[in-house]
């Protein structure tokens, strides 16, 4: 009965889910940055929510870490779609990442609420230390400010321990996107890719492993 009971409770979550990030799609470009709106299939979103559900019932995770996992993808989808079709972060998406973040932090029971705080100034002063001194050597912008706060989002959801990680796997993947534009569009110069996808789905990777209950 139990597992029946769970089955639906997650099944209504990925519909929820699914239905909710087509909104926030149809919706945050326009209003917020003055953008057409971006449609995905609701069956695709439907599908993808469903196989990280799947996955995380398989692996024994809590109906707890499943729920924020979602509450991290309801947010975070939106921002990857969005900057992959724009280049741009919009701030209401990425502020209310943040925050939801430092509440799992400090309602979870594994959660740590001050390293929270630590991983998101140290990752954001960092990112701006670095990136002001590439930019002065090389005359010309380097990365989004939206970048740099979406990142101190992720990593309040991850803390200080997995930082290091999170960052290095991000820029793995941004690498491996820039190549494979490069590639596409047949060595035609690539000044600048977004970056927001790259930092998403190695949140995504390191969240899931932290909650992972083995």
């Amino acid at each position: 009965m139990d597992t029946f009971l769970n089955g639906l409770w997650v099944t209504g979550l990925c519909f929820i889910s699914s239905g909710l990030t087509s909104k926030l799609l149809l919706h945050i470009p326009n209003r917020y940055l003055g953008l057409p709106s971006i449609s995905i299939n609701g069956i695709t979103l439907l599908i993808a929510y469903s196989g990280v559900a799947g996955v995380g019932l398989l692996l024994g995770y809590s109906s707890f870490s499943i729920l924020m996992l979602f509450l991290f993808l309801n947010l975070a989808l939106p921002l990857f779609f969005i900057d992959f079709k724009t280049g741009y972060l919009p701030n209401i998406l990425t502020y209310s990442l943040l925050w939801v973040g430092l509440l799992y932090q400090g309602i979870s029971l594994n959660g740590n609420l001050i390293s929270a705080f630590y991983a998101l100034i140290l990752s954001y002063v960092l990112l701006v230390v670095m990136t002001t001194i590439m930019e002065k050597i090389r005359k010309r912008p380097q990365m989004g400010r939206g970048d740099f706060k979406l990142i101190a989002a992720c990593s309040a959801w991850l803390g200080l321990l997995d930082l290091p990680y999170f960052l290095g796997l991000s820029a793995s993947l941004g690498i491996v996107h820039f190549i494979a534009l490069c590639i596409k569009t047949k060595g035609t110069l690539v000044s600048s890719i977004p970056f927001g996808p790259a930092i998403i789905c190695s949140a995504m990777v390191w969240l899931f492993v932290s909650m992972s209950p083995n």
